[in-house]
């Protein structure tokens, strides 16, 4: 049941999953991978891979869940469903080099396919955000051309970049739904004559 720390949990792993897996004989040691805000791309790093989560959404398949029951059979408010929007940088001091470093990426991101809970938990202090049978869904998902466009005037110095989508990330409530506690024996009075 992942909690509020859901989101960070998940950018982290992504990046440290992209971290653990470029290939250090092509890219070298010093490839920085590092979570970005939009005011990091000002001044960007040298070298490296920037993750900046641009866009959250409710999940459009998703958006009628019923109530949450726990493993206590108590009854908590539905999860939301929200989809991650991430937008992937390579950085690289020539054109040639950085073309190849987004090659990469494009193809290990297709690789890492769902990502199950326990990569999800790997990167992040909390190892516990997220139960074992959870997972989400990585999709390359471009924007349209109108979309980066405007990308490219607000950020003044984006270099081709790829975009993708993490569906289906549950945020889960802790607001109970049970008014009375569960019922665990019954007494019944038979015969008792009640005025």
């Amino acid at each position: 049941m992942a909690r509020h720390t859901a989101i960070a949990a998940a950018s982290t792993a992504l990046m440290g999953l992209l971290r653990d897996a470029y290939p250090r004989g092509a890219f070298g040691n010093n490839l920085s991978f590092e979570l970005y805000q939009a005011r990091d791309f000002a001044d960007p790093m040298k070298e490296g891979v920037a993750v900046c989560l641009w866009r959250i959404a409710p999940n459009v398949n998703q958006r009628n869940l019923g109530a949450r029951t726990d493993v206590f059979g108590r009854r908590f408010r539905p999860s939301l469903p929200l989809d991650l929007y991430y937008l992937l940088v390579p950085y690289a001091e020539d054109a040639e080099r950085q073309q190849r470093l987004l090659g990469w990426l494009v193809r290990a991101m297709e690789d890492l396919g769902p990502l199950a809970a326990t990569h999800l938990n790997h990167y992040l202090a909390e190892s516990d955000t997220f139960v074992e049978t959870e997972s989400v869904d990585l999709v390359h998902d471009p924007l349209a051309v109108a979309d980066y466009l405007t990308l490219w005037d607000r950020l003044q110095k984006l270099p081709p970049a790829a975009t993708y989508v993490m569906r289906m990330l549950l945020l889960d409530s802790d607001v109970n739904l049970d008014e009375h506690p569960l019922v665990r024996e019954r007494d019944l009075d038979f015969g008792v004559l009640v005025r």
